[in-house]
């Protein structure tokens, strides 16, 4: 019994797959989006604190180049990554878009 329901509703979904209608809801894509955006957050976070400590460890008379080798670390340029990219996967970010207006001394005043 349960084994035909699912047989059932995957032919549907391939019926809709070749209809080429959305599978994916609007609450399902939001709810994904926000989870998505707010890990985002959270390793920009991770990540200033990192540079923080790091920033610390680099006052030690040690080869900076040499004890980040021997630790492990990598930063995201040293392997290509640039965070800035998975931020504007998804649209409407947090952070308000850049305006391109330009300030006469008239509008100063």
């Amino acid at each position: 019994m349960q084994l035909g329901n699912e047989v059932k509703q995957m032919a549907e979904k391939l019926i809709k797959l070749r209809e080429e209608i959305a599978l994916v809801s609007t609450e399902e894509r939001q709810a994904v989006e926000k989870i998505y955006t707010n890990m985002i957050n959270k390793l920009r976070k991770c990540k200033r604190m990192f540079k923080d400590v790091w920033d610390k460890l680099q006052r030690t008379p040690k080869n900076l180049k040499e004890f980040k080798e021997e630790l492990g670390v990598e930063y995201d340029e040293d392997v290509s990554v640039s965070l800035r990219s998975f931020g504007e996967l998804v649209k409407g970010g947090k952070k308000r878009p850049r305006c391109n207006r330009t300030f006469s001394s008239k509008t100063l005043k």
